[in-house]
């Protein structure tokens, strides 16, 4: 009996913690449907009337289909990239034993030991040196960059633990070593490479300081999180149409992690194991 307490008081608690922790993301959606007079006077209170004429008149002014547009060039063009490079390059370095393999690695995983703002001041006057600031080539390229050293830290974990003998078995076979890599080493990476696509896709898709700094005021390359970030300064906010422009640029990223959270765990947990 008393065990059974423990359990329905721990499921209360854990139940009172989740609302806890979704109340901001409650409170935006409530909120996205007053006006703004309303929406500051009485904050917590639920909306007089759900209708959707705020997400309407949210979706023309601030030419949402061009800025879906814009983040999803950016969120595949990074994803497709890292997948087709980022374990090539893990898969070299895992199995090349030499220190400049070692050293390789190092300066790849670097820019995760150091914070961004003590470097992102130089990369932006990089970008501008190569005539890239306010493009789309220029904020996708700028992705690849940072998104990559994880991504190659952990497929690097996750290829240690691939058993070398499937790969001398296939070089007994004549298999060469890209089809050893294609047809073999590939197929066995998928759980770590689920894992770095669902990881890469949100972080791009909500990705707002690096479109600041590579895009800045060029509205025709800003991503949706940027765009709504605009509307804000220290003459204005334009909370009536930035709160629905916030419930409908969560939508995609809140339903492409609920479809994808199972991989997740699994595959950064396999990805830490060290062989």
């Amino acid at each position: 009996m008393k065990k059974i307490r423990r359990v329905n008081l721990l499921s209360v608690f854990i139940f009172l913690c989740s609302i806890f922790w979704l109340m901001p993301l409650l409170l935006i959606f409530i909120n996205s449907f007053k006006p703004y007079n309303d929406m500051m006077q009485h904050f917590l209170a639920l909306p007089e009337s759900w209708k959707l004429d705020m997400y309407i008149e949210t979706w023309t002014k601030f030419k949402f289909p061009m800025l879906i547009g814009n983040t999803l060039i950016y969120t595949i063009g990074t994803v497709l990239v890292i997948v087709l490079l980022a374990p090539m390059a893990a898969y070299k370095l895992a199995r090349t034993k030499s220190k400049l393999s070692v050293i390789c690695f190092g300066l790849i995983i670097m820019p995760m030991m150091v914070p961004f703002q003590s470097y992102m001041i130089t990369l932006t006057r990089l970008v501008a040196n190569v005539n890239l600031t306010g493009t789309r080539m220029g904020q996708t390229l700028v992705s690849i960059g940072l998104c990559m050293p994880l991504a190659v830290y952990m497929i690097h974990g996750f290829v240690k633990n691939v058993p070398l003998e499937l790969e001398e078995c296939a070089c007994i076979d004549g298999a060469s070593k890209m089809r050893t890599y294609f047809s073999i080493v590939l197929p066995l990476l998928k759980p770590i490479l689920t894992t770095v696509v669902v990881l890469d896709t949100l972080a791009t898709w909500n990705d707002i300081i690096t479109n600041q700094l590579i895009v800045g005021g060029n509205a025709r390359a800003m991503n949706i999180q940027n765009a709504l970030y605009m509307q804000f300064s220290a003459q204005t906010s334009d909370w009536e149409h930035a709160l629905p422009g916030i419930v409908m640029s969560m939508i995609p990223s809140l339903i492409f992690f609920v479809l994808m959270q199972k991989h997740i765990v699994g595959g950064i947990t396999a990805g830490a194991v060290k062989g």
